[in-house]
């Protein structure tokens, strides 16, 4: 099963830019290559608006066992359209602020968390010295109900750390997150409503960066890989490498 792709953001005040990278990725066995795009613009410097959205190319599993007999599998997924989100970032006072996100269900491009999905996101960011800055926040994310399915909330905390130093900028990005209410099937009644799908999980995020300027255009060309684990509607266990494009 194709799964979905949510992209990892630095926690940093509001700035103005716009990104592109491409990614390869491997989750239980599914290889899968993803485009992702994200734009995110400041008319002042204390609020920005943002947006992000993944098309996935390619979604390849193949399968061979020898168990007392020879058994080969391939099977190449469904692709298009995976999450996209639309969000709004705000200081409200020196380094604390508010994220609120709202994502919508992806397309074809994946077949797991198919609802609309609310995330508020107070964060607080450090600037420690003119190379470093570090950023924390805690999200909780509730779900629309659809088709009588509700899945449940979700609370997570996140840290960035980043340093920059002669045109390059290296960032780590760690983020673990459970489920703490059970999702609800509705189409049955009592007890058997409860889904039982509490998780937690974790994503690791590393990116280095090397700053340009192109006709007193900056921007930047920076490498990325995550590592991530955990169970459905959370954080499927898999590897992802990117290459990405960004204009400040």
């Amino acid at each position: 099963m194709a799964h979905a792709t949510e992209t990892m953001h630095p926690i940093k005040f509001p700035t103005t830019q716009v990104a592109v990278a491409g990614t390869v990725e491997l989750n239980d066995d599914v290889y899968s290559s993803d485009l992702t795009f994200s734009a995110e613009y400041a008319p002042i410097s204390r609020f920005s608006v943002y947006a992000d959205g993944s098309f996935r190319f390619l979604s390849y599993s193949y399968e061979y066992s020898t168990k007392g007999y020879i058994h080969n599998y391939c099977n190449l997924h469904v692709n298009g359209f995976n999450e996209t989100y639309v969000g709004v970032k705000a200081l409200i006072w020196r380094g604390l602020g508010l994220d609120l996100n709202w994502r919508f269900p992806p397309g074809e491009g994946s077949q797991l968390n198919r609802f609309h999905r609310l995330k508020v996101e107070p964060f607080n960011v450090w600037s420690i010295s003119s190379t470093f800055t570090l950023g924390t926040s805690i999200r909780y994310s509730t779900f629309l109900e659809a088709e009588n399915f509700k899945p449940g909330d979700e609370l997570g905390l996140r840290a960035t750390l980043d340093w920059k130093f002669d045109h390059w900028e290296f960032t780590q990005m760690y983020l673990y997150q459970a489920r703490i209410t059970e999702s609800e099937n509705r189409n049955l009644k009592g007890k058997y409503k409860q889904m039982k799908d509490k998780y937690r999980g974790i994503k690791f995020d590393y990116e280095i960066m090397r700053h340009f300027d192109f006709f007193e255009v900056p921007f930047g060309i920076g490498i990325n890989y995550q590592i991530h684990k955990g169970t459905q509607f959370g954080f499927e266990t898999g590897h992802q490498i990117g290459l990405k494009l960004q204009v400040f």
